[in-house]
């Protein structure tokens, strides 16, 4: 059985080897948010996704925005 980290909830979207797209529902089990598609022998369990440890900053390439309430360029 192959497991599956994901960070949706509460419904997946998959598709199987024969190209059907199936949704399965998570319930909770175990203390986890987690299902088993029997179609595909896979588990699929929710993980709350965590916030980014990289420093994400506006890029130089970017035009300068009108209205745009972080850079005080509106005033």
């Amino acid at each position: 059985m192959r497991t599956v980290y994901r960070g949706e909830f509460p419904a997946i979207q998959h598709r199987h080897d024969d190209g059907t797209i199936v949704t399965v529902r998570l319930r909770r089990q175990k203390g986890e948010y987690r299902v088993v598609c029997k179609g595909c022998d896979t588990e699929f369990v929710y993980r709350r996704p965590q916030p980014s440890n990289i420093a994400h900053f506006q890029s130089p390439l970017l035009p300068p925005v009108k209205g745009n309430f972080d850079t005080g360029d509106d005033e």
